[in-house]
């Protein structure tokens, strides 16, 4: 008998997905997947972006630094503009027969708005994963979701950072957000010396690893416990399927992958049951 996982509790459209195992925007992309029809069909639903209302090209190129227990990698201020996302790859978003989940990184609701009411007018899309940048206040991701919320009729998550994931997950759920998605990279830092003039700088970025599982776990568990009635997905630190396993064991209705894609392939092919909602 399939899996019935509904990752938007009380929502008057719903998000039901037969699979906790979702794919995140760091492997998925705009949705050209470098896996087989047969591994995409085990997914429960593809979240895609980086987009924006306007959209952000590159700066610089990103760069990695290997850190202990995993890497840093430099910030890319770049995101899609809902228009050209809509219009390039709606076509393969379809094709994919997946649920299609967006995220969006605006910051200002009227932005926020306005991309979300662009990219809902894809057929395939059924639901928008808010990722707003980690320096807003609760009571802005809050506004922010409140936007949303008048705006849009499918269902709302929230990607929190992990540092503050109790306070966001709050105010975004009482203000309309039917999922939290824990998290958002953890941030780092390691010193550089430039190799002309000798001088020692900071490069700051985003943490992946095995290591990071944890700290994320940990977040995850402090979210369950507030008993918000929304579904919890876990994200970060995921390198294994027992990382999965755990996961879901602590509450998390699901859980996005990307590294696993590549570390362990093969669990893909499996789709471990979650534990009951808290």
């Amino acid at each position: 008998m399939p899996l019935e996982i509904d990752l938007a509790p009380n929502h008057k459209v719903g998000l039901i997905v037969d699979s906790p195992l979702l794919l995140s925007p760091a492997a998925a992309g705009f949705g050209e997947l470098p896996l087989r029809p047969v591994d995409i069909a085990h997914l429960g639903a593809i979240v895609i972006g980086p987009i924006s209302a306007g959209g952000r090209g590159y700066g610089e190129p990103v760069r990695l630094v290997e850190v202990d227990g995993g890497v840093l990698a430099s910030r890319s201020p770049f995101s899609r503009s809902a228009a050209r996302a809509v219009a390039r790859f709606s076509s393969t978003w379809e094709r994919l027969q997946r649920p299609v989940i967006v995220q969006l990184v605006d910051a200002a609701p009227v932005d926020l708005v306005r991309a979300a009411q662009r990219v809902v007018q894809a057929s395939s899309v059924v639901g928008v994963e808010w990722a707003p940048p980690a320096m807003l206040s609760g009571k802005q991701v809050g506004d922010g979701v409140r936007a949303l919320a008048r705006n849009l009729e499918l269902p709302i998550w929230i990607k929190t950072p992990l540092e503050c994931a109790v306070e966001w997950s709050s105010n975004a759920v009482e203000a309309g957000a039917v999922g939290v998605v824990v998290g958002q990279p953890l941030q780092g830092a390691v010193m550089e010396s430039d190799p002309v003039t000798g001088r020692v700088t900071p490069l700051l970025g985003d943490l992946y690893g095995p290591l990071t599982f944890a700290p994320m776990l940990r977040a995850l568990v402090e979210v369950v416990k507030l008993g918000l009635g929304c579904a919890v997905i876990a994200c970060g630190g995921v390198y294994g399927e027992h990382h999965v396993q755990q996961a879901l064991a602590a509450g998390a209705r699901a859980v996005q992958l990307d590294a696993l894609l590549w570390t362990e392939p093969s669990a893909f092919s499996s789709a471990p049951t979650p534990a009951p909602v808290q």
